[in-house]
């Protein structure tokens, strides 16, 4: 009888045994009402006919969402993107206390939906994709502010942008007009470019003509000096006398 006593006793103290996992923390709630001491990863012992443990996660953990805000234009636009959150260990008994079910459900949720609700309606659709980086601190600063510290969001990245057919398409259209319009800017800008390169060469060879008039109109040495340059070698085929008595010489067809 003694045997059977102590058997009742271990299995109704291993019916009130629990475990917190390490990362999770355990919030024990008995007949209604929450213990104000939160219980740390381990074994932890409660009765079973009066009390609960509710495990809550203080780990970083990741989530997907997505929303469908209007731009300014009032285009719907589709957004996925993932949010990176925890719960701090000192915020556990508010949250449990006064949010119903999952932190991030009951209140990190609705404001990242009113965050982008809120930054996307001052974008035009087709200027949406280019600002994502904007856009997303926008938010994210936003939803840090509004949970005030009840839970930690350290990133809210974008990850997909899905825009109206039909905007797709006059955003690919106009961005094939840009490049085109840029094409011929820098056509026009090479074609001015090879322009002025021949007007400077064109005057630079104008100068070097003039500037070789002057220096043979100055020296008549010159003349003759050019002409020894330009000899082969032949002997002369005829031997003349300037106006002053200079010998010059013809040069053979040779040269």
């Amino acid at each position: 009888m003694k045997n059977y006593i102590m058997l009742i006793a271990c299995i109704g103290l291993l019916g009130g045994c629990a475990t917190v996992a390490p990362g999770d923390r355990g919030v024990k709630v008995s007949l209604g009402r929450v213990d104000n001491k939160v219980l740390p990863p381990g074994m932890v012992t409660y009765n079973p006919l009066t009390d609960e443990i509710e495990h809550i996660s203080i780990q970083q953990q990741t989530v997907d969402g997505k929303c469908e805000p209007l731009t300014a234009d009032q285009q719907q636009i589709n957004i996925e993107f993932k949010v990176q959150y925890r719960v701090p260990e000192g915020q556990l008994l508010n949250l449990f206390q006064n949010y119903k079910g999952s932190p991030y459900e009951s209140l990190v949720a609705p404001q990242i939906q009113e965050a982008f609700r809120q930054v996307v309606s001052g974008y035009k659709a087709d200027s949406v994709t280019k600002d994502l980086t904007t856009i997303k601190n926008k938010v994210l600063l936003m939803v840090q502010e509004n949970v005030k510290g009840l839970v930690e969001i350290s990133d809210i990245p974008i990850t997909h942008v899905s825009l109206p057919e039909v905007l797709q398409k006059a955003i690919a259209d106009k961005q094939v007009m840009e490049q085109q319009s840029l094409q011929k800017a820098y056509e026009l800008d090479k074609a001015k470019k090879e322009a002025e390169i021949t007007v400077a060469n064109a005057r630079a060879q104008a100068e070097s003509i003039k500037l070789q008039t002057e220096a043979l109109q100055k020296s008549p040495q010159l003349v003759q000096y050019e002409a020894v340059k330009k000899w082969n070698g032949s002997l002369p085929s005829t031997l003349i006398m300037d106006a002053k008595s200079n010998l010059m010489m013809k040069l053979g067809e040779g040269q």
